[in-house]
């Protein structure tokens, strides 16, 4: 797509659940309990609907649950098999390469920025991991076995996604911080832009990280994110189908919105400090800075504001251990090993993450758990 129908896109949001949320928080503008009932049923991710909410909600989910008929089971299910077998770099990904990339579109940080979810707030973190944390969870539930399934948590996951965008884009609407310039909050573009850090760029990482794999393999994995945009309200011209296309895709939409910003910046620093957060102690110190830089590059580590070239001789001082070790591997399988057991551990900590004193909302099932060692 050119730069003008991708501009156009920032005009478009999802009018169906728009209509919805508009309709819900007119009917209980100045009742806080009903509010509150229904912003705690959409951070609950996965649970079931619960009681209380009007009849034309309980319709949305019940109306939204069923999967295009243009989903192929079979490439769903190799989707989720990737994810089985590759889920601790997966997740990784998101840190490393999928959030930094949405942050360096300037004009879509804005939205995570002035929600001041992903901010931490006078020094305090808390708030920061939850939100982090929260995306990982959704995409476990999505990309899990049978995740999108009858029984799966992944469409009623993503169904108050969808609900939650349109929620952020009324409140966002009716303040008076907001740039039209911007476009609107949560628009198509940055719905799409999104969809593809958390599928193509995926998938471009793990080849950067030593991992082949097979073009069925690549193009399964985007069709399940294909079938999620379906319940989160992307268009479906905006989610193309197989590797090559839909990496296309995002890369114009990147390059069509990569620009440095003070939003874009103060994220990326919050990122970097929720993975110095989850690795306690010295030996990972300044891997995380390391890892961004080296999966964004040049350009984007200089838009996020995190500089350039890489300065962390710890990184290469690991992975040559890891090369070392194995005499037959060469320095892209001791990137790779570096890579497996630095996710492995970022994830152990997420699993085991506590504030307030108390654990961390964060479910993974018992097959994964037991595919990754946890």
């Amino acid at each position: 797509m050119n730069s003008n129908e991708l501009r156009a896109l920032r005009k478009e949001t999802d009018p169906l659940a728009d209509e919805i949320v508009t309709k819900y928080f007119t009917e209980s503008a100045f009742d806080r309990g009903k509010t509150l009932l229904f912003f705690d049923a959409l951070s609950r991710n996965s649970d079931p609907i619960p009681a209380g909410l009007p009849d034309y909600l309980e319709r949305y989910f019940y109306e939204t649950e069923s999967l295009p008929s243009w989903a192929d089971p079979n490439k769903i299910a190799k989707g989720e098999q990737l994810f089985t077998v590759y889920g601790p770099q997966i997740l990784m990904m998101l840190c490393v390469k999928s959030l930094p990339m949405a942050y360096s579109c300037g004009d879509g940080a804005q939205v995570l920025y002035k929600t001041g979810r992903l901010i931490e707030q006078n020094g305090v973190i808390d708030g920061v991991n939850r939100r982090l944390m929260e995306t990982t969870q959704f995409v476990i539930s999505v990309a899990q076995k049978d995740g999108l399934g009858p029984q799966g948590k992944g469409i009623r996951t993503a169904q108050k996604v969808r609900l939650m965008h349109a929620s952020i884009r009324y409140f966002l609407g009716k303040g008076k911080d907001w740039d039209p310039a911007w476009g609107q909050p949560i628009n198509q573009e940055d719905m799409a832009g999104t969809l593809q850090s958390f599928s193509s760029l995926v998938i471009e990482g793990l080849g950067q990280s030593s991992l082949k794999l097979t073009p069925e393999e690549k193009d399964a994995y985007i069709h399940l994110w294909r079938v999620a945009g379906h319940f989160i309200g992307v268009k479906p011209e905006l989610c193309p189908e197989g590797y090559d296309a839909a990496h296309a895709m995002g890369e114009s939409i990147f390059n069509d919105q990569q620009k440095p910003s003070d939003a874009g910046h103060e994220l990326a620093k919050s990122l970097l400090d929720f993975m110095e957060y989850m690795l306690p102690g010295n030996l990972f110190d300044h891997l995380p800075l390391f890892f961004l830089q080296t999966y964004m590059g040049q350009k984007t580590s200089e838009v996020l504001g995190i500089g350039w070239p890489p300065k962390n001789p710890l990184g290469y001082f690991i992975e040559k251990i890891f090369t070392d070790f194995d005499g037959h591997m060469d320095d892209d399988g001791g990137f790779g090993k570096l890579v497996a057991y630095f996710a492995s551990k970022l994830l152990f900590s997420m699993d085991h993450f506590y504030y307030g004193g108390k654990k961390a909302r964060f479910w993974i099932p018992p097959s994964l758990r037991e595919n990754w060692r946890l």
